[in-house]
């Protein structure tokens, strides 16, 4: 297949966002804070951000920040687990240690790898403010956000990634958007672009709509593009 153009996902791809789970939680358990309670709940407000996305970003035909989910999503949890603390200062509190998340050990040698022979467009699904010094960590040739399209990746109105294939003027399958989740695959499928969901953590694949390639890491990513990105060199 003849690429023209990687995009690629932020979150979960280029970087570790469960590296901030402990910063996010300390903030707002204060004295209560233990590692422990840090994964439960970082985890179980996972859960209920993916079934609010469902509920209102892929359902919705209006665009909802992704601010105001995070917010109904504290709300209800708070509410839950007895915390005091403001669900819109949380939501703000997330989008803004968003930009602190971890590069995965790949990200760089793949960005600076690939980035010699194709553009590479970054594509998150996040309001602009999440991203923050992050887009700094290569020179992309495009960033692309749903805060700017109005539109989230698996909206009905495939807004998202047919903006992408609109700003290159290419053919759709010239592209191929690497991603970890099912909401980037699915998305740019529709749209008829070509999709490798990277599959860090050997999950299985439980949707009708299937990748055209998967790999484990975004070393595996670069072969599919004729690119073999050797392992760092070790210093003495």
């Amino acid at each position: 297949m003849g690429f023209k153009v990687i995009s690629i996902d932020m979150f979960g791809t280029l970087v570790d966002i469960d590296s901030i789970r402990h910063a996010v939680w300390r903030t707002f358990l204060k004295d209560r804070y233990t590692t422990e309670l840090a994964d439960e709940y970082w985890n179980r407000v996972g859960d209920l951000l993916f079934q609010l996305i469902d509920d209102h970003i892929i359902e919705e035909r209006s665009y909802v920040p992704l601010k105001a989910i995070f917010e109904m999503m504290y709300s209800g949890f708070f509410s839950e687990i007895g915390l005091d603390f403001d669900p819109k200062e949380a939501a703000m509190v997330l989008v803004q240690q968003h930009a602190f998340s971890t590069p995965h050990d790949d990200a760089i040698r793949f960005l600076d790898s690939v980035g010699r022979e194709y553009p590479i467009c970054l594509a998150s699904d996040t309001d602009d403010d999440m991203l923050g010094p992050l887009t700094q960590m290569y020179p992309f040739d495009r960033v692309i956000t749903s805060e700017q399209i109005e539109s989230y990746k698996a909206s009905a109105d495939k807004r998202f990634f047919s903006e992408i294939v609109d700003q290159y003027g290419v053919k759709p399958e010239h592209i191929i958007h690497i991603g970890d989740s099912s909401y980037d695959i699915i998305g740019a499928s529709e749209v008829g672009i070509t999709t490798c969901w990277l599959n860090r953590n050997n999950r299985t694949w439980s949707h009708g709509t299937k990748p055209d390639y998967e790999v484990n890491s975004l070393i595996e990513a670069a072969s599919i593009l004729g690119i073999d990105i050797k392992p760092p060199e070790l210093t003495p």
